[in-house]
């Protein structure tokens, strides 16, 4: 049933961070299984720098709390029987700047085999990327 309701909603959306298609995704997206990478995903300050540098450059108006830019990413995760991500779909978050950059983060680091722990026949899986930088 998710995996039906997710391809309608998901449909059409592209994993290159050139040609993003963004839908807004159902209250079901987060009833999906939370994606298990077998090997952590590097996230580290060279990653919130560019991150921080592309919503800058975009103006994208994000959340604040004390002096600090907080930055959500979720996202929605195709996964191939061999473990691959094949398909990055954010969800909608305002500064479509940041969710390319997220897309391409995810394709570069767990676009290989064997990157995601599948369960079953499930196909989508969701996840998220947090980034923060001082105001």
């Amino acid at each position: 049933m998710i995996d039906i309701l997710a391809a309608m909603v998901l449909s059409g959306a592209a994993a290159s961070a050139d040609d993003i298609e963004i839908k807004e995704l159902s209250s079901d997206f987060y009833n999906l299984e939370l994606a298990t990478f077998k090997k952590k995903l590097p996230i580290r300050d060279r990653h919130e720098r560019q991150a921080e540098r592309v919503a800058k450059q975009a103006n994208c108006k994000l959340p604040t709390d004390i002096g600090w830019v907080h930055a959500r990413v979720d996202v929605a995760l195709e996964v191939s029987s061999d473990g691959r991500v094949t398909k990055v779909v954010p969800v909608d978050t305002g500064c479509r700047e940041l969710e390319a950059y997220v897309i391409a983060h995810l394709t570069k680091y767990a676009g290989h085999n064997g990157a995601v722990k599948r369960t079953g026949d499930q196909k989508w899986y969701r996840q998220a990327i947090t980034f923060r930088w001082p105001e």
